[in-house]
């Protein structure tokens, strides 16, 4: 498995309306109860990684970190985005997944 599938997997999961990306729209998603997982870009700052480990641990929704966000904005149509939430269980299940088998792929080699 590849991080390339990963990406495409999350744009398969915007496209399907299932991403809210961006600091607001993330937020947002938190404080309705509609976010399942939250994506943190390897390289967001640490303002953001500490502002999201503070509230997504207060409502128990999980924190992935994975990837860039050049990439994370390009496979969502934007310049870059540090954060995004995964509003569908379905989906942010299986991007964890993904994930993980990824970052256990990466100890192996």
């Amino acid at each position: 498995m590849s991080e390339n599938r990963i990406y495409s997997f999350i744009g398969l999961a915007r496209k399907a309306g299932k991403v809210a990306a961006g600091d607001c729209a993330v937020e947002s998603a938190i404080k309705r109860g509609k976010a399942a997982c939250v994506i943190l870009s390897e390289d967001a700052s640490p303002n953001t990684e500490k502002k999201y480990l503070g509230i997504c641990g207060a409502k128990g929704i999980p924190i992935i970190r994975f990837g860039a966000r050049q990439r994370l904005g390009e496979i969502l149509g934007k310049e870059m985005y540090s954060v995004i939430a995964v509003t569908d269980m379905g989906f942010a299940s299986r991007i964890e997944e993904m994930i993980q088998d990824e970052s256990n792929h990466d100890k192996l080699r």
